[in-house]
């Protein structure tokens, strides 16, 4: 029987990871739930099926869940629940935490793990690797901590009433300290959560012209995304608009490709969203060989002309 601690500071995330746990034949899971402020309500939208225990950590040190914190209440949530497997949620934040936990822990760390698998007492994982060009497959013959992608799994339902166990936080010396806050780009967007999103790509030729895709995302109430090169690339739109390997990993209903070549790095953050659309000059643009549907075409004559075709059956 595997044991297997969750944690992730985003509650859904957690979600996701229980069900990712409850793959493994028999698992007795425990979800480690950490934060500044009254958890109860937390708790129980935790307290879903297959999960044994909450083991929970409430101290203002948490607060922001700064990486050093979090890994000192990790770290004693795991010598006492001592779990074989630690899953994490791949946040920015749990990205951070995870190296060092397994450090503290003397165990191994896969990161970004896909298709989790736990056969004979181990744990084998894909990982998009070398920029996103290739899939290799690990296994560790020991306990481990891993990260998993947000979304990567469906949120687990259901209801139980799991032990509830209370710990106080001891911090360990730290160099680090915040020297500074900076609010995020107004720009900031909830680009896991939308339903629907269109994304630009390299194939608009000037700023200005994004534009055209305001009419075709109101249209579909849609999020606009975009590509890595016209966020961190030439700073066209902000980073937080950005889905890929590097940016965000959206899974929506419907996700519309604009201009968009279909690179690894761009499809392994969208192509697990439900309908993909793409609309590209190039006929042999990699992304139509993952969408659902495809438009061979200039971008600055379909997109309008698409638009134009959803609003008269919309009525919008």
């Amino acid at each position: 029987m595997a044991k297997i601690l969750v944690y992730s500071e985003e509650p859904d995330v957690a979600l996701q990871l229980v069900n990712a746990a409850s793959k493994a034949e028999e698992a007795q899971i425990s979800v480690a739930l950490l934060g500044a402020g009254d958890l109860k309500e937390i708790s129980k939208k935790l307290s879903v099926s297959k999960v044994a225990s909450v083991f929970q950590i409430q101290n203002e040190a948490l607060k922001d869940f700064g990486p050093e914190a979090v890994t000192d209440a990790l770290e004693q949530i795991s010598l006492e629940s001592k779990p074989d497997f630690i899953l994490i949620g791949g946040t920015k934040r749990g990205k951070e935490v995870a190296p060092r936990l397994a450090v503290r822990l003397k165990l191994g760390c896969v990161t970004d793990a896909q298709n989790l698998r736990f056969e004979n007492g181990q744990t084998t994982a894909d990982r998009v690797v070398w920029g996103g060009n290739a899939i290799s497959t690990v296994s560790t013959k020991s306990g481990a901590v891993i990260t998993i992608a947000p979304r990567a799994n469906e949120k687990a339902v259901g209801s139980s009433q799991p032990e509830i166990k209370t710990i106080d936080l001891q911090r360990k010396t730290r160099t680090g300290k915040v020297v500074g806050k900076k609010p995020k780009d107004s720009g900031e967007v909830n680009m896991k959560d939308a339903e629907a999103v269109v994304s630009a790509g390299r194939g608009f030729k000037k700023k200005e012209d994004l534009t055209i895709l305001n009419d075709l995302a109101s249209t579909l109430h849609a999020v606009i995304g975009a590509s890595r090169p016209l966020t961190s690339d030439l700073g066209w739109m902000p980073e937080s608009r950005q889905v890929g390997l590097s940016g965000t990993t959206v899974k929506p209903k419907l996700y519309v490709a604009v201009g968009i070549s279909g690179q690894i790095q761009h499809l392994t953050g969208m192509r697990d969203s439900k309908l993909i659309v793409a609309i590209n000059s190039d006929k042999n643009a990699p992304i139509f060989q993952e969408c659902d549907y495809g438009i061979v075409g200039d971008l600055y004559q379909v997109v309008p002309a698409l638009t134009k075709a959803l609003k008269s059956k919309t009525g919008r």
